[in-house]
């Protein structure tokens, strides 16, 4: 999984700051992103915007495999 170097960093930060280990952080902040994104998802306009963010911002290039394209397609 690729992930962005300062995300990293921030994790680890957090985790320090917080007197945590990283995968309690790391899991809370899926869990906040997940809600966020799925409150995102019932609003036409606002899944859109979120698929042209995810592209546009996060997206390094085509790296998705088979795999996740089946999951991300829900097949």
């Amino acid at each position: 999984m690729t992930i962005d170097e300062g995300l990293v960093l921030g994790v680890k930060l957090l985790a320090a700051i917080l007197e945590v280990p990283r995968y309690v952080i790391t899991e809370h902040l899926l869990q906040v992103g997940t809600y966020h994104i799925y409150q995102a998802l019932q609003d036409p306009t606002k899944r859109e915007e979120l698929e042209k963010h995810l592209v546009d911002v996060h997206l390094l290039g085509n790296e998705l495999s088979d795999d996740e394209n089946i999951l991300r397609l829900g097949g």
